[in-house]
């Protein structure tokens, strides 16, 4: 789509340079697709795996075999992670080979970016990823219902947590701007600003960034755990 809009422009104001598709910024646009797309897939796959068990009224069928629900859970989440993980290297190895082949059409010479920096735009994907993957997790868990789960999480992805951040930094004067930015949305911004050097106006560090998405991670899938621990599984 980049591409065609490069190729066609609508107008000088809008017009995508050619040279921002080639190779070696390729981590840049991989990163511009990973969010809020990716983050929005992310949602519906963890929903739909930790609800869908409930609607197939097979979890519990699941639990009488053995093992238990935390070790059943704890397995779960790795091959969820894991998934999420090889979905981020389909994303990065379909953005290069597109780059590459935008170079080879345009007789560009192909030049890559610094394996580092690959490797961080590979692991702030990857984190984004499970940041949102935990937000479907969870509420596949607490509804215990995939399609119900899934479209809360894409509505709060792509309003509630918008109109809350928005309304929270209006408020005296931005003194709770501190509360907007715990929000996984506004680090994940924040994030892949730093890594495309877009950092003028920001007050979210990348450290930060990267320790709130991992909290969030971390803390929807404890507390998933948890639920699923001590409520009925029908």
């Amino acid at each position: 789509a980049n591409w065609y809009v490069a190729t066609h422009p609508g107008s000088a104001d809008k017009a995508v340079p050619i040279a921002s598709l080639y190779p070696e910024h390729f981590v840049n646009n991989v990163m511009g697709a990973g969010f809020p797309l990716g983050a929005a897939l992310a949602i519906v796959l963890g929903a739909i795996l930790a609800g869908s068990e409930y609607t197939w009224s097979t979890l519990k069928t699941m639990l009488t075999q053995r093992p238990g629900r935390l070790t059943t859970w704890a397995g779960r989440v790795v091959v969820f992670f894991a998934w999420l993980g090889v979905m981020t290297a389909v994303l990065f190895a379909v953005g290069a080979g597109y780059s590459a082949l935008i170079a080879a059409v345009n007789n560009h010479g192909i030049a890559w970016p610094s394996v580092a920096d690959i490797a961080k735009g590979f692991g702030a994907i990857w984190l984004l990823f499970g940041a949102y993957g935990a937000i479907g997790l969870a509420l596949g868990v607490l509804i215990r219902q995939s399609a119900v789960a899934l479209g809360v999480g894409i509505v709060y992805l792509l309003s509630v947590e918008v109109i809350a951040v928005r309304f929270i930094d209006t408020v005296s004067n931005g003194d709770y701007k501190w509360i907007g930015n715990l929000f996984v949305g506004q680090n994940a911004n924040a994030l892949i600003a730093h890594l495309d050097g877009a950092t003028k106006g920001l007050t979210i560090s990348a450290e930060q960034a990267v320790l709130v998405m991992f909290a969030w991670l971390v803390g929807l899938v404890v507390a998933a755990a948890g639920l699923q621990r001590v409520r009925d599984v029908t």
